[in-house]
């Protein structure tokens, strides 16, 4: 089994359209179902733990590593948990958040989805 270890935070981008903002994030190797997402306020909280067997590898070169990444992020403007979305497509994770409402403390917490591949199929 690969080891674990502590990646940095991962880097984010942060837009808004349609009413809303948008959170992207980069997460290699991670999954629907080992990604955490939580809305605390203006506070996005992502924990995620990817995985790839990698020690089983002759590297040549290697220069990324997989491992438990955290990263929290105070949100530009205040957003309304009800409609918050998360979606892990190819490795990177897309956070929807309507704008609005108010700085409420509440912890929420946002399933993340992906999207089913459908192999077989020409693309």
């Amino acid at each position: 089994m690969a080891k674990q270890t502590a990646i940095e935070a991962p880097p984010i981008n942060i837009y808004e359209s349609n009413d809303q903002l948008t959170v992207a994030m980069p997460i290699p190797g991670a999954h629907h179902d080992t990604v955490s997402v939580e809305l605390r306020g203006r506070r996005l909280i992502v924990n995620a733990e990817a995985r790839y067997a990698q020690e089983q590898q002759r590297y040549l070169q290697h220069e990324w590593t997989v491992g438990t990444s955290h990263r929290e992020v105070e949100l530009p403007k205040p957003v309304r948990p009800a409609g918050a979305k998360a979606m892990l497509t190819h490795g990177i994770l897309t956070i929807s958040l309507p704008i609005g409402g108010s700085d409420n403390s509440e912890r929420l917490r946002i399933p993340v989805a992906e999207p089913q591949v459908h192999q077989g199929q020409p693309h």
